[in-house]
C-alpha cells in the first residue's frame, strides 16, 4: 500500500468510519453472545426461599439436601438459597430478585402464606414454577407443593398427650406461627383429637395461644405466663414442634416441673431427641427431611427439563386450584421406638453420630 495516499483527508476519515463499524460490529456479536450465555446460564437457576432461621432444619438439612439432589439430577443448575428470616416483605423481595436474575423455579417454605400468594402471582407472570415447600400457599395459581400431612402431625402430638395424662388432666396448648397455613393445620388435628375429650371433661384446657414465628423464647415467655396465672396447675402442655417444647420445658424448669409436665413436638430436632431422653418431651412427629428435599429437586429438575414431574402422589386444593402434591409419612417417636432414628440412619445424616446425641444425657433409652 503506497503510505502517502492516506495523507488525503478523505481517505482519513474513511478509514476511521471503517474501523468504528468493525468496532462496533464486534461488540454487537460479542454482546449477543453473552447475553446468550447469561440466559442459558439463567434457565438452570432454581431459588429455594426459606422463612426463618430459629428452626435448625431449614439451613442445617433443607438447603442442603435440596441444593446437593438437585445437582444430581440438573449439574449444571444453580441454587441460590435466601432466608427471610420471619420477615414476609423480605422473602417477598428476595423472591423478586431472584425472578430478575431468571429463576425458573422458586421452591418457598413461605413465612406468611397468604402473603406469598403475590409471589406466586409474579412467578407465573414471568414464566417460573412455584413448589410450596412444606407450607401451602393458598388462593394463586400455585403450580406444586412438597410437605407431610400437618393434620396427622397435631393428631400425634394430642393422642400422645391424651393417652399419656390421668382423667381430668390440665392441658395447655401451644400453636405455632399464626400466619403459617402449617400451623393451623396442626392446630385442626391437635384439636380433632383433644375437642371430644374436652367435651365430656376427660380433659380440661387451661389455656392456648399462638406463638409468632415459632420463635422458642416467645413461646418460653407465653409458657411463664400461663403457669403464672394458673399458679402452677398444669399437667401437660401440647408444643407445635421442638424448638418451642424447648423454650416451655426451660419455663417449666424453672418452677421444678420439667419431667412432671411433659409436653410435645415435632421435627425429631436435636434438642427435641434429647428432651425425649431426658423424659421432658412425650413424643417428636418425625418427619424424614431428607425424602422431602430430593422429592422438591424431582420436582424442579423436571421444570428444568421440560418434563413431567414422575413422583406427584395427590392433588389438594389451595382454594383456587387443584395443586399437584407429594406428601409424606408423619411417624411419632417416643421412648418406645426412638431406636428408630439410630437405625434408619437420621440420626448419623444429621447429627453425626448417637455418641454426640448422646453427650451430656442421661444413661437411658438409647443412650445406656
Amino acid at each position: 500500500m503506497d503510505i502517502s495516499r492516506l495523507h488525503h483527508p478523505r481517505r482519513w476519515v474513511v478509514l476511521v468510519l471503517t474501523v468504528m463499524a468493525a468496532a462496533t460490529v464486534a461488540l454487537l456479536v460479542t454482546s449477543t453472545v453473552s447475553a446468550k450465555t447469561k440466559k442459558a446460564k439463567a434457565g438452570q437457576l432454581v431459588a429455594f426461599l426459606l422463612p426463618e432461621n430459629v428452626t435448625p432444619r431449614w439451613e442445617g438439612s433443607d438447603a442442603p439436601v435440596f441444593t446437593a439432589a438437585l445437582k444430581k439430577l440438573v449439574p449444571d443448575a444453580q441454587v441460590d438459597v435466601v432466608n427471610a428470616l420471619a420477615d414476609p416483605a423480605k422473602q417477598q423481595s428476595q423472591a423478586e430478585a431472584e425472578l430478575t436474575k431468571g429463576a425458573k423455579v422458586l421452591v418457598i417454605a413461605a413465612v406468611d402464606s397468604k402473603a406469598a400468594a403475590q409471589i406466586v402471582t409474579k412467578a407465573n407472570a414471568s414464566g417460573a414454577k412455584v413448589i410450596a415447600y412444606d407450607r401451602m400457599i393458598k388462593s394463586c395459581p400455585l403450580d406444586y407443593y412438597v410437605s407431610f400431612d400437618s393434620v396427622v402431625v397435631g393428631k400425634v402430638e394430642a393422642k400422645w398427650m391424651a393417652d399419656n395424662t390421668k382423667k381430668g388432666a390440665r392441658l395447655v396448648i401451644i400453636n405455632g406461627s399464626p400466619a403459617d397455613d402449617n400451623a393451623h393445620l396442626v392446630n385442626k388435628g391437635i384439636h380433632k383429637v383433644l375437642n371430644p375429650l374436652f367435651k365430656t371433661k376427660a380433659k380440661v384446657k387451661v389455656a392456648e395461644q399462638w406463638v409468632v414465628g415459632w420463635d422458642p423464647t416467645k413461646a418460653q415467655s407465653a409458657m411463664e405466663q400461663i403457669l403464672t396465672k394458673l399458679n402452677n396447675k398444669v399437667d401437660g402442655v401440647v408444643s407445635a414442634n421442638d424448638g418451642m417444647a424447648g423454650g416451655i420445658i426451660a419455663a417449666l424448669k424453672a418452677q421444678k416441673l420439667a419431667g412432671k409436665v411433659m409436653t410435645t413436638g415435632q421435627d425429631a430436632s436435636l434438642e427435641g431427641i434429647q428432651n425425649v431422653i431426658r423424659g421432658y418431651q412425650g413424643v417428636t412427629a418425625f418427619k424424614d427431611f431428607r425424602l422431602q428435599a430430593p422429592a422438591a429437586a424431582t420436582i424442579a429438575a423436571a421444570v428444568l427439563n421440560g418434563t413431567t414431574p414422575s413422583n406427584i402422589t395427590s392433588h389438594i386444593s389451595n382454594g383456587s386450584v387443584s395443586v399437584s402434591s407429594v406428601m409424606l409419612k408423619v411417624v411419632p417417636v417416643s421412648t418406645t421406638n426412638i431406636k428408630l432414628l439410630v437405625t434408619n440412619g437420621w440420626i448419623k445424616s444429621q447429627y453425626g453420630s448417637l455418641k454426640k446425641v448422646c453427650k451430656g444425657m442421661p444413661k437411658k433409652s438409647i443412650c445406656k
